[in-house]
């Protein structure tokens, strides 16, 4: 069985790592090559001996709850318009690689969708985001999109599943990391709160700095507050700065250093850069944030379960399947500092409370995140859609 993987962006974070576990579990009858814009994760892929192919760049149309394009933001079409041709010249030269189906691994690649279906036939799509929900044209648009190119939708929990149309066929199977890699040692002697997020405003990570001046120099307390991640994007090219000039992009790292700054945090607050290793990161943190703007739970979660890690995170309303409120983790309103240092503040006072979910987060994970067991799901998911006529 060959499969193309289509992955949008180079950077590698989350849906990258998701898209490398899933790959790295697959049975040896796989063939797997990832068509990706250069980057980190291609770099990342050839480390490991796995096909790629380039693309100048992966054109999307983007409806999620966070990103869909109002006022200037449908500007950023212009870039998709721009990725296009390549695209489109990059499938078509693939075709020779004799692909069985096409694995997009984000709904908004809706021209991955259309051109897999094109070339290939089959087209199984990811869906790691939180759809926007709404009676629009760009809704009923993108739902005869996905009904006719889509043979299945792949949401990643069933918070995602529920803003998708009911409609199109879909499948629940979580993300996972591979448990071989996993080695939980605890080292940490202080308490400690992480973050692990890319440089990015949506993430939460003011939040987390503003909860962080809230616990150490408002109350006084012993906590340390750590940063895993770097600048999303330190690329100053001429599209850069037209991007930022219509403030499609910002330069978050300097409002986090200045920030750190002003709240002169000496070494209770650090960053640490991205860290690859998740033993490194999970074997010295007490608590998990992860204050997103994306109404939804992420990666990092249920990878801070697996080490008996608990989650602190903004979401509305949460389904069992990846977080329960005073259970598995705690709950925030979405862009409240004031919260977030509220429930930090709650479980380094309760140590009992801490380690009860820390138990029960690591139960659901193994319920719900193994790689191994998602990667057999899908495989059984890649043999019916491939045996399909």
């Amino acid at each position: 069985m060959n499969i193309l993987y289509i992955q949008h962006v180079s950077v590698f974070g989350g849906s990258s790592r998701s898209l490398y576990e899933l790959i790295s579990n697959l049975p040896k009858d796989v063939n797997a090559t990832v068509l990706c814009p250069k980057g980190e994760f291609s770099d990342f892929l050839e480390s490991k001996n796995i096909k790629t192919l380039y693309v100048k760049g992966v054109p999307q149309f983007d409806n999620t709850r966070i990103g869909f394009y109002r006022k200037f933001r449908w500007l950023i079409l212009l870039r998709e318009v721009y990725y296009l041709p390549f695209f489109i010249l990059a499938m078509f030269n693939s075709r020779n690689e004799k692909f069985d189906l096409v694995h997009v691994n984000e709904v908004t690649q809706i021209f991955s969708l259309i051109f897999g279906k094109i070339f290939f036939k089959k087209v199984i799509s990811h869906v790691r985001s939180v759809q926007r929900v709404s009676f629009s044209w760009r809704n009923y648009l993108i739902e005869r999109i996905l009904l006719k190119y889509v043979d299945i939708l792949i949401p990643i929990d069933e918070t995602v599943k529920d803003t998708l149309p009911i409609s199109v066929p879909s499948t629940v199977i979580h993300n996972g990391i591979t448990l071989k890699n996993l080695k939980v040692d605890k080292r940490n002697d202080k308490f400690t709160v992480a973050i692990v997020a890319n440089f990015q405003r949506y993430k939460g990570i003011l939040e987390f700095i503003d909860a962080a001046n809230i616990c150490i120099n408002i109350y006084d307390l012993d906590i340390n507050f750590v940063v895993y991640g770097a600048s999303y994007n330190k690329n100053k090219s001429f599209k850069d700065k037209v991007f930022s000039f219509f403030g499609f992009r910002e330069d978050i790292e300097t409002c986090i250093k200045d920030k750190i700054k002003k709240y002169n945090f000496k070494s209770n607050f650090q960053l640490k850069g991205y860290v690859g290793n998740h033993n490194e990161i999970y074997n010295n943190i007490d608590i998990l944030a992860f204050p997103s703007h994306l109404n939804a739970v992420g990666r990092p979660v249920f990878e801070a379960s697996f080490y008996k890690v608990p989650s602190i995170v903004a979401i509305k309303k949460p389904l069992n399947d990846t977080i329960i409120d005073r259970i598995t983790g705690l709950i925030i309103d979405e862009k409240d500092a004031k919260d977030l240092a509220k429930k930090i503040i709650y479980l380094y006072q309760n140590k009992n409370e801490l380690e009860k979910m820390g138990l029960n987060a690591f139960s659901k994970a193994n319920e719900n995140f193994n790689s191994k067991k998602n990667t057999e799901k899908m495989y059984q998911i890649y043999q019916t859609i491939q045996g399909d006529s």
